[in-house]
C-alpha cells in the first residue's frame, strides 16, 4: 500500500465513517482505466483499517427493456449481500445521436450525507465527479467534519484533489476484482 495512503487511513482510524459510492461515477472510470473495481473487497479493506459505521452505494437501474438490465440486477443483487444499495431508475434521453443514458445519483448522495451528518466524523465519497465541491466545503467549512474522496487517479476532479483522497490504482492489488464484472 502506497505510505500515504497509510497516513490518511491512519488520521482518521479511530472516526466514525460513512462511505458513499457513486457508482455512475465509477463505472466509467474504471472502463476507461481498463480494471474493474471489487465492491465487498473495498469494504473488506476499508473494514480493516477504519470504523465504518455504514457502506451505501448509489446505482441507477436500467429498464427492463434496456439489455443491461439483467446483469444490473444481478450485480444489484451481489451488492445487496454486503452493502446498502440505494437506486432510481435510468433516464433515458433522446438526442439527434440517439439515446443517452442518464443514472446521476449527486443528488441523493448529497442528502443522504446532510441527513447522516451529525453521526458521523468522517464523510468517504467514492468518486472523482467535481460536483462534490460544493458538499465538500460545506462538510469541512459549516460541519467542521472531515471529507474524503476515493477515485481512480486519471478521474479525480483537481478541485477533490485538494483535500484527503485516496487513489483506487494505489491499492489496485487490493481492491481488484478479478473476472470482469457483469455490468
Amino acid at each position: 500500500m502506497d505510505k500515504n495512503i497509510g497516513k490518511v487511513l491512519k488520521n482518521i482510524s479511530k472516526f466514525k465513517i460513512g462511505v458513499f459510492v457513486d457508482n455512475s461515477n465509477l463505472y466509467h472510470a474504471q472502463k476507461d482505466a481498463g480494471w474493474w473495481i471489487d465492491w465487498k473487497k473495498l469494504k473488506t479493506f476499508l473494514q480493516k483499517r477504519l470504523n465504518i459505521s455504514f457502506y451505501n452505494f448509489y446505482i441507477a437501474l436500467p429498464d427492463r427493456s434496456d439489455a443491461d438490465y439483467k446483469s444490473t440486477k444481478a450485480f444489484v443483487s451481489q451488492l445487496k449481500k454486503f452493502s446498502v444499495i440505494k437506486t432510481k431508475p435510468m433516464k433515458y434521453i433522446k438526442t439527434q445521436a440517439g439515446v443517452l443514458r442518464k443514472g446521476d445519483m449527486d443528488v441523493e448522495i448529497v442528502l443522504d450525507i446532510v441527513r447522516n451528518i451529525k453521526k458521523l466524523d468522517v464523510i468517504m465519497v467514492v468518486t472523482g465527479d467535481s460536483d462534490y465541491l460544493e458538499l465538500k466545503n460545506w462538510v469541512l467549512k459549516d460541519q467542521k467534519k472531515k471529507i474524503i474522496f476515493v477515485a481512480l487517479e486519471n478521474n479525480i476532479a483537481w478541485e477533490l484533489r485538494q483535500c484527503w483522497h485516496i487513489y483506487l490504482n494505489r491499492i489496485r492489488e487490493e481492491v481488484e476484482f478479478k473476472k470482469k464484472p457483469r455490468v
